[in-house]
């Protein structure tokens, strides 16, 4: 990853957000994609349950599911990595990527879950819906 990175315009921090409630920070998915192909890259929250190492969750009488963890999808333009936010941990994910929304839904109205199959297997990820249109251009063919 290199040193330029910058948050997307829907990964927003409680600085942002005042920021932009008195007009001085307001970032767009067109400033998102015109700073990409410039050479910049973007961070994208991403929640995921099967990104890195699957920690399982108890939920009862014997029965887990995949905790997800929380993390920030880096976008650059040869490359796509995610990293958990708690451990560090990073995750290369390597092409050809078809993503697709999935058909369970978030209970944060803000957010949208996506399938994302990439060369490296099926993954399930949660990322904010202004951040959408950035992620799918980046994750999508450009021959489609």
């Amino acid at each position: 990853m290199t040193s330029n990175i910058r948050r997307a315009a829907g990964t927003r921090t409680l600085a942002d957000n005042l920021l932009s409630m008195f007009g001085l920070r307001r970032l767009s998915t067109e400033q998102d994609l015109a700073d990409l192909q410039a050479g910049t890259t973007l961070q994208v929250f991403c929640s995921s349950p099967t990104l890195g190492t699957v920690k399982m969750l108890s939920i009862g009488k014997g029965r887990t599911v995949p905790q997800a963890a929380l993390g920030h999808l880096y976008l650059a333009a040869d490359t796509v990595t995610w990293r958990n936010q708690r451990t560090g941990e990073n995750v290369a994910l390597r092409g050809p990527f078809r993503l697709s929304e999935s058909e369970q839904k978030t209970p944060h109205p803000k957010m949208a879950r996506f399938d994302l199959t990439a060369g490296d297997g099926q993954h399930v990820i949660v990322i904010p819906k202004a951040d959408v249109a950035l992620v799918t251009r980046v994750l999508t063919p450009a021959d489609r």
